[in-house]
């Protein structure tokens, strides 16, 4: 998935409503127009993967 791609889809979720306005990024729970900002700082060529209300950016993920 691109960034844009992530965008569209996140802002998909807004108009949903209810409970879908929350999204877990990098496994963090935040609401999702902060994740449409975090979208949108990303590089275009970021590899992102997302599934479901998940949203994983391997280059951003912290080592524990």
């Amino acid at each position: 998935m691109d960034r844009e791609q992530l965008i569209q889809r996140l802002r998909a979720r807004v108009r949903r409503g209810g409970p879908a306005e929350q999204v877990w990024w990098n496994g963090e729970l935040v609401h999702v127009s902060e994740a449409i900002i975090r979208a949108a700082e990303l590089n275009e060529d970021e590899p992102i993967r997302a599934r479901g209300d998940d949203v994983v950016i391997p280059s951003r993920l912290e080592d524990s």
